[in-house]
């Protein structure tokens, strides 16, 4: 019994408008984050710091997960563009020839680019958060507005 009473109250930890808000939009940003395998652990750390709704961050990332695949090259060209590195080529013929020419200097390659597509993912989340925030604190206010009054 203690268990669901536990349960229950990390569930609704963070219920507010302003904190689903930012639970959303952190879950959106992070959903996209270009480095595979890290997301959940850095929506883990942000929420337990700033007492978020972990639920909904990795219920939010989870559904916008093959986005993370699809913006992935457009992160590493906006990335190529800001630091001036050769745009790289991500073609299955070209990353075959690659390993099989010199696999440390494909892995490497492949390390850059995945370093650049954190900077380009970078330079957008700021901007894309702050609007999605923006967008999103008067829709939870909405919601729970409309909830509360249903149930009184």
């Amino acid at each position: 019994m203690r268990f669901l009473e536990k349960l229950k109250g990390f569930l609704k930890q963070g219920a507010t408008p302003k904190a689903l808000a930012k639970s959303t939009t952190i879950g959106l940003l992070l959903g996209v984050f270009p480095m595979l395998g890290v997301t959940t652990l850095m929506m883990g750390a942000i929420s337990v710091r700033w007492k978020l709704n972990l639920p909904l961050m990795l219920a939010v990332s989870y559904l916008i997960y093959p986005l993370q695949i699809v913006l992935l090259i457009p992160f590493v060209r906006v990335g190529e563009w800001l630091t001036g590195v050769a745009h790289a080529d991500f073609s299955l013929d070209a990353l075959a020839e690659s390993f099989a020419t010199n696999f440390t200097a494909a892995l490497v390659d492949l390390g850059t680019s995945n370093l650049v597509a954190v900077l380009g993912w970078c330079l957008l989340a700021l901007p894309v958060g702050m609007l999605l925030y923006i967008v999103l604190m008067p829709s939870f206010r909405f919601i729970l507005n409309k909830r509360q009054q249903f149930q009184a």
